[in-house]
């Protein structure tokens, strides 16, 4: 959570510093502190103008990095959904009066506290895909080739070892893309429960059953509903979403030595 923090705090600094947000504050300032002066006002008023300029400065800054927190449209479309969810989910849970509904006391809690962790899944795996972008656009959609003579038995055995950095390169890169793609899933997971959790509530208490009565049917859907909660919040808690993950990758690694030693050994042989 402090990598995301820190984030954000860069982010409300680049919008608190551009310059048309700094010269439309400062002549504000100018053109309103310039006449209160004239007009032999007392400072503490002028003092409490500046103040409220300033504060306003910051919240209007605050509002703007908070738009711009996702990079990629695609993960802020997620969370878009998500809130969208959350909110609608609360206010069914508003007009249910829950000690009439034994045992979802502590669902909207749940909902929350798993949404919490989904959003900083999403921002971090908003950053790996950026920073990953950054260097690797195209690359691994059209990895290098090349056409090797097939005369020069040294050639051959250098090209072999090139390709076999290549399937290395495409398994690392598919490995650090995997937890992307498993936080993506997780929301879809998120979202899906919520809608169902939100239709089974709204079910239950407009179906005409007494409210003071306890349904198995109900409760068993509600324990299932927190035993999806619980396993979306521990996956997410498995998933170390740093910009290099370690425990992304979909196969071990097979033992190898290193390229530029085996080009050498494989030279010197044949020389």
């Amino acid at each position: 959570m402090e990598d995301i923090k820190a984030v954000d705090q860069k982010l409300f600094w680049k919008e608190a510093t551009r310059f048309g947000r700094l010269f439309l504050s400062a002549a504000a300032l100018f053109f309103v502190l310039g006449p209160m002066q004239w007009a032999g006002l007392p400072l503490p008023l002028v003092l409490g103008f500046s103040c409220a300029t300033l504060v306003g400065h910051a919240l209007f800054s605050y509002q703007a990095s908070i738009r711009k927190r996702f990079i990629n449209r695609r993960f802020a479309a997620h969370w878009n959904a998500l809130s969208e969810r959350l909110d609608l989910f609360d206010q069914v849970m508003q007009r249910v009066h829950k000690k009439h509904l034994a045992g979802i006391h502590e669902l909207p809690r749940n909902v929350h506290s798993v949404a919490r962790s989904l959003y900083v899944a999403l921002r971090r795996a908003d950053l790996i895909t950026q920073e990953v972008s950054l260097t690797e656009r195209g690359l691994y959609a059209q990895p290098p080739s090349w056409n090797p003579p097939a005369h020069d038995a040294q050639a051959k055995e250098l090209y072999r070892i090139a390709d076999k950095n290549i399937a290395e390169y495409q398994h690392h890169f598919a490995g650090v893309m995997a937890g992307v793609q498993r936080t993506e899933a997780q929301t879809a997971v998120f979202i899906t429960t919520v809608d169902t959790l939100r239709m089974k509530i709204l079910g239950y208490r407009l179906a005409g059953a007494a409210p003071e009565l306890n349904s198995q049917d109900f409760l068993a859907a509600m324990q299932e509903a927190k035993m999806q909660l619980a396993a979306i919040d521990q996956a997410l808690e498995e998933l170390e979403l740093t910009p290099f993950p370690k425990t992304i990758a979909v196969m071990p690694p097979e033992p190898r030595t290193d390229a530029n030693s085996e080009a050498t050994q494989t030279l010197d042989q044949e020389s």
